[in-house]
């Protein structure tokens, strides 16, 4: 299957947004690592909680 350049384009855009997406959330859960706290429990609490 042959994609047009503006297709190849808004992928590559979506996946670079999801790249700086990860690296934000990994420097905020290690600013909450060193940190600690409970700002620290409160995002684990939420990231281990069922909905």
């Amino acid at each position: 299957m042959d994609y047009t350049a503006r297709q190849l384009t808004l992928f590559y855009r979506e996946a670079i947004r999801h790249e700086r997406e990860a690296q934000a959330a990994a420097i905020v859960a290690a600013n909450l690592g060193f940190a600690g706290g409970k700002e620290a429990r409160r995002a684990v609490d939420a990231l281990r909680r069922e909905d």
